[in-house]
C-alpha cells in the first residue's frame, strides 16, 4: 500500500505540474505589462528571458519524465524512481521561486505602492488557487513559497507605507496562511488516495475472488462427480447381477457416497459458518480417544499412499467440541496426506505448561509463505488445478481458520519447500473430570419412540422410516401441511417430530412445527434441509431448532434422535 500511496501521489503531481507552470509563466508575463511603464527596457528585457529560461527549462523536464514510464515491476526500483523525480521537481520549485522572488529587485525601487500590492495579489492568486500540487507534496509547494514571499516581505517592510502597518506584514502572514493551507490539503488528500487505492483493491480482489470461485464450481462439480459416478456403477451393477451384491461390493458404494457426502460437508460449513449457526459444545474429555479415532481413519489413507503414519497422544484431557476439532484436524490430515509423495505423517498431542498442544506434521512437497497465505484463501488451490483437479476444492484450509476462530483455538504453522509442513493447535488444558455413571448409563438405554417424519420426497422418506423401523421406533409419515393435519386429528402422539425445512405448497418446517405444536406444544423438532442458504439458515438458528444438513449419515441422525429424547418419559 505504501508503495501504490507514492506512486499515486507522484502522478497526481505530474499530471498537474505542467500546466501549473504554464500558468506561472503566463502570470510572470503579465508582471512585464504591470510594470512596462515604470521599468526600464533593460530590466524588462532580463525579466522576459529569465522567464523564458525557467519556462524552457522546465518544459524539457517535464517532457523528459513524460517519454520515460516509471516500471513497477520492482517496488525498489519504483521507489528510486519516485525519490529521483521529487527531487527534480524540488529543483523547479526553487527555479521559480527565485524568479518570483527576483521581481521587488528589479521592478519595485521605480513602482508605485499600487503596482507592488497588484503583483502581491498576482502571487497569491496564483499560490493559493487549488490543486493537487499544494497537497501532493507540501515541502515542493514550500520550496517555491519562500523564497517569494521572504523577498516581497523584506521589501515591503523598507517601503513608505506611512503608518500603515498591514501591508508590511501581508506577506509573511499570506505565507503561513498557504502553509497551514497546503498541510491541510495534503491530509485530505492522501486519506482521499487511501480510499481510492482500497476501492481499487477490494475491486481487484472481488473479481479474483470470482474467477476462483468460478474455477471452484468447475472443480467441484468434478469432485462430486467422481464418488456418485462410483456409487451409480455400484448401485447398477448389484441390480442387474444379484450374484455381485458382495459385503466389498456393498461397502464400496457406501465409501463412494460417504466420500461424496464429506465434499458436501466441506460446502455446508461454509454456509454454517457465514451464517454464524455453528454452536460450539465443549467439554472437558480425553484428548487421546479423539486423535486415536482421526488417526484410525486417516492411517488407512497413508498406508494407502504407502507413507508411514506415526501417532502419539500423552493422557491429557481439554474442554472442546469434538465434533469441531475432529472437523479441524481431519483438514489437517486431508492435506498432509494429499501433498506428501513419499515420507511419513505424524498425528501427536502432548502437554505443556498448562496447554495441550496437537501437531500435524508430514514431510510433504511444503510451502513458501506466499503459498501458505494463499492456501488459508478460500477456493483457492495450490498447484495447477486444471491439471491436477484430484487436489481438491480448496476448501480445507480456510475451514481449519474459521473453525480454529470460532472454537478459539490457537494454530501455528511452518513449512519449507520440499521439506514439509506443521502445523500446531494450542488449547487450554483440563482435570480429569468425574463420570457419572448413571447419566451415562440413561444415555446409553437403548429405547423406542413414536417418531413423526414430514418428507416430501417419497424415496428419502421411505429410506428415513426403513432406518427408523430397524431400530424399532414407530414411525408415522406424511408428506405436507395437510397431511400433519390429520395425523394431528388421530389418538397417535409422536415423541419428537422429523421434518423436512422445505415442503409443498410454499410451505416450511415452521408451519410444521406451529401444527404439531398445537397438541404438543413442548414436542422436539429435528429438521433436516438441504437448503444451505445463509439467511435461512439465521431463520432456523433464532428458532432454537437443532438442524442436520442432507445428506445425512443413518448413525448421525440415530444419535441426534437419542439425545433428544434421552430425557423423555414414555407413557
Amino acid at each position: 500500500m505504501a508503495a501504490d500511496i507514492k506512486l499515486e501521489r507522484h502522478r497526481l503531481f505530474m499530471s498537474e505540474v505542467g500546466s501549473r507552470m504554464l500558468s506561472t509563466a503566463v502570470g510572470a508575463l503579465f508582471v512585464g505589462a504591470i510594470f512596462y511603464q515604470s521599468a526600464s527596457f533593460k530590466t524588462l528585457m532580463i525579466w522576459f528571458l529569465a522567464v523564458l529560461f525557467v519556462s524552457f527549462n522546465s518544459w524539457f523536464i517535464i517532457s523528459r519524465h513524460n517519454l520515460q514510464a516509471i516500471s513497477t515491476k520492482s517496488i525498489l526500483n519504483l521507489s528510486m524512481a519516485v525519490q529521483y523525480w521529487h527531487w527534480v521537481n524540488l529543483y523547479l520549485a526553487l527555479t521559480w521561486g527565485l524568479l518570483w522572488a527576483a521581481t521587488p529587485f528589479l521592478f519595485f525601487p521605480d513602482a508605485s505602492q499600487v503596482q507592488m500590492l497588484c503583483v502581491l495579489m498576482l502571487i497569491v492568486v496564483i499560490a493559493s488557487t487549488p490543486s493537487v500540487t499544494m497537497g501532493s507534496y507540501p515541502d515542493v509547494y514550500v520550496l517555491f513559497l519562500t523564497p517569494v514571499f521572504f523577498s516581497f516581505g523584506w521589501h515591503l517592510w523598507g517601503a513608505d507605507f506611512d503608518s500603515e502597518w498591514l501591508p508590511r506584514i501581508i506577506a509573511p502572514v499570506t505565507w503561513a496562511s498557504l502553509v497551514v493551507f497546503s498541510l491541510i490539503i495534503h491530509r485530505t488528500q492522501i486519506e482521499s488516495i487511501i480510499l481510492r487505492l482500497e476501492h481499487r483493491d477490494s475491486e481487484k480482489l472481488a473479481v479474483q475472488r470470482n474467477q476462483a470461485k468460478t474455477r471452484f464450481v468447475a472443480v467441484a462439480s468434478h469432485d462430486l462427480r467422481q464418488p456418485i459416478q462410483a456409487a451409480r456403477l455400484y448401485a447398477e451393477t448389484m441390480q442387474k447381477n444379484p450374484q455381485l451384491r458382495t459385503n466389498q461390493t456393498v461397502n464400496n458404494l457406501a465409501d463412494s457416497l460417504h466420500s461424496a457426502g464429506l465434499l458436501l460437508d466441506r460446502l455446508l460449513d461454509l454456509s454454517k459458518m457465514d451464517a454464524g449457526v455453528i454452536k460450539v459444545e465443549k467439554r472437558i474429555q480425553p484428548i487421546g480417544e479423539l486423535l486415536s479415532r482421526v488417526a484410525s481413519i486417516h492411517r488407512i489413507q497413508a498406508e494407502e499412499k504407502l507413507l508411514k503414519f506415526h501417532y502419539s497422544s500423552d493422557r491429557v484431557w481439554a474442554e472442546i467440541d469434538e465434533h469441531l476439532v475432529g472437523e479441524i484436524l481431519d483438514n489437517l490430515l486431508a492435506n498432509a496426506i494429499r501433498y506428501t509423495p513419499s515420507g511419513s505423517v505424524w498425528l501427536k498431542a502432548s502437554s505443556r505448561n498448562g496447554y495441550v498442544e496437537i501437531q500435524v506434521r508430514d514431510t510433504g512437497v511444503g510451502m513458501t509463505s506466499a503459498e501458505l497465505k494463499l492456501a488459508f484463501e478460500e477456493f483457492s488451490q495450490l498447484g495447477d488445478s486444471d491439471k491436477d483437479l484430484q487436489q481438491g476444492m480448496g476448501l480445507g484450509l480456510p475451514i481449519v481458520e474459521r473453525l480454529c476462530n470460532l472454537h478459539e483455538i490457537d494454530i501455528h504453522v511452518t513449512s519449507e519447500p520440499n521439506k514439509g509442513t506443521c502445523f500446531t493447535l494450542r488449547l487450554d488444558a483440563a482435570s480429569k473430570p468425574v463420570t457419572d455413571l448413571q447419566q451415562y448409563l440413561a444415555y446409553a438405554k437403548p429405547s423406542s419412540y413414536r417418531i413423526l417424519l414430514v418428507e416430501d420426497e417419497e424415496a428419502v422418506a421411505d429410506a428415513i422410516s426403513l432406518l427408523l423401523v430397524a431400530e424399532g421406533h414407530d414411525v408415522g409419515i406424511c408428506k405436507d401441511l395437510s397431511g400433519t393435519e390429520v395425523i394431528m386429528q388421530s389418538n397417535w402422539h409422536p415423541d419428537i417430530l422429523l421434518t423436512d425445512d422445505r415442503l409443498p405448497n410454499a410451505k416450511n418446517s415452521q408451519d410444521i412445527i406451529n401444527e404439531v405444536s398445537k397438541k404438543h406444544p413442548n414436542i422436539p423438532v429435528i429438521v433436516i434441509t438441504g437448503n444451505t442458504s445463509p439467511e435461512r439458515l439465521k431463520v432456523l438458528k433464532e428458532g432454537n431448532l437443532r438442524v442436520l444438513f442432507k445428506p445425512v449419515s443413518g448413525n448421525e441422525l440415530l444419535e441426534e434422535i437419542e439425545a433428544m429424547l434421552q430425557v423423555v418419559d414414555k407413557p
